[in-house]
């Protein structure tokens, strides 16, 4: 549970937000606003905005809206590190909303809860039907709770646990326990053929706490973005190598996203005609977009090209899409093949109607980068200015840009980037810079 990075709701200001907040609901005329004012007043962390939280969760309408916006005051509350939220909040473990129990128990691990009555609670919650258990192995596993591991190992191997369940029990018999050994099964789950599945155990990966797993974990066939989180969440130290592993390699990895390199899962309806494998290029599951354009890189260049030229205007309008489009259009590249137009689709890529964090800006930059020297540079400093630029991922693609470019030039360029607040992106300024 996090803040919602799509922040694509109508702005309000905190003043606003806190009197749709303090309205009773008879006054409320379109209930939804109660979720505005909770998810804008999450951006003015503050006692006002606290007090005005607490007071709104006390109240207990029966409206699905309400009860959507209290979740999210939940978590906004623990977002804020509100330590005096916690009985309050460990109120509703008892709640008849399961989604509204799950919020609570997250929010309560959030908190760093080590009050021993209410983490007995969250523990009773292992042995109730309870659709959510993995946030309750998640949560023990995040407040160093042992007192229930024969349960959790228990869940581990039952039979009737999800996938999800199991990857958490995992997680914690590694964290907790030492059982290091489990590690091989998380792997194995990155490999599970839904989706879901192998996002979570991403996660549980990162709760199990080992870099070790890393140079597995870049190939799996999931989205870019859950592989950088994997690593800005491992990584904890800024030193670059970690005994046999390479920090810059694995972001550079991430980054560049060579679907030959990522080791794909055999879909059983797969067809290797042309059409189909573009087709492929607008599914959900990154594993059958990763296998389309191992196929699609077997087609002589020119057809492919053609292909997905005639396919733009459709993608272009599903950000998906676009990521691997714009991926293909990029290798197509490598083997010398130019489409006029690329740079019109860099340029749209580039532009403020796409927030920064959108998969594709990165692959966009290394497009520019490798077509249009003049432009690049002309935009490295909005590349290096994090108010223009606010993902550190597209910032750090810059520098990777830069590191092939001219000694005298990238050495001065790169100097933008040393008092970044990413570590990453600084460490790979300063590589260059030395």
């Amino acid at each position: 549970m996090q803040l919602n990075s799509f922040n694509n709701l109508p702005k309000i200001n905190k003043r606003d937000a806190i009197n749709i907040l303090r309205k009773p609901i008879s006054e409320v005329k379109i209930l939804a606003d109660y979720y505005k004012a909770v998810f804008h007043l999450a951006n003015y962390p503050c006692e006002e905005s606290e007090i005005v939280l607490l007071d709104f969760i006390k109240y207990d309408y029966q409206k699905l809206e309400y009860n959507i916006a209290k979740r999210k005051a939940i978590e906004v509350l623990a977002i804020f590190d509100c330590k005096k939220a916690i009985p309050i909040i460990a109120d509703f473990l008892e709640n008849d909303d399961d989604y509204l129990v799950e919020t609570a128990i997250w929010s309560l691990g959030k908190l760093k809860c080590n009050d021993i009555n209410i983490i007995n609670t969250i523990c009773s919650i292992l042995y109730k039907q309870f659709n959510n258990k993995r946030i309750v192995i998640q949560t023990l596993t995040n407040l160093g709770v042992q007192k229930e591991i024969d349960k959790i190992r228990s869940l581990s191997t039952d039979t009737q646990s999800s996938n999800g369940v199991k990857g958490a029990a995992l997680a914690a018999l590694i964290k907790l326990c030492g059982e290091e050994d489990k590690l091989i099964d998380l792997k194995d789950f990155l490999r599970l053929p839904n989706q879901n599945d192998r996002h979570c155990a991403v996660q549980d990966i990162i709760n199990a706490g080992h870099l070790s797993v890393l140079p597995f974990l870049i190939k799996s066939p999931i989205s870019p973005s859950f592989k950088l989180n994997a690593i800005d969440s491992l990584w904890i130290s800024d030193v670059v190598l970690w005994k046999n592993i390479n920090l810059f390699n694995c972001i550079d990895s991430v980054i560049v996203d060579d679907p030959i390199k990522i080791d794909t899962l055999e879909v059983n309806d797969f067809n290797k005609d042309l059409s189909f494998c573009i087709e492929q290029l607008f599914h959900t599951d990154f594993n059958r977009c990763y296998q389309s354009i191992k196929e699609l890189l077997k087609f002589p260049s020119d057809i492919v090209l053609y292909y997905l030229n005639n396919n733009w205007d459709r993608a272009k309008s599903d950000y998906g899409a676009i990521y691997f489009f714009i991926t293909v259009y990029k290798f197509l590249l490598d083997s010398q093949l130019y489409d006029e137009l690329i740079l019109d689709k860099v340029d749209f890529l580039l532009s403020d109607i796409w927030p920064d964090y959108m998969k594709f800006k990165s692959s966009a930059i290394q497009i520019l980068g490798c077509l249009n020297e003049t432009k690049f540079f002309n935009n490295i400093k909005d590349f290096s200015d994090e108010r223009h630029t606010p993902y550190w991922k597209n910032r750090y693609t810059a520098l990777l840009v830069l590191q092939n470019k001219q000694e005298c030039i990238k050495t001065d360029l790169a100097k933008l980037f040393l008092t970044d607040s990413h570590r990453f992106v600084r460490l790979k300024a300063k590589e260059i810079c030395s």
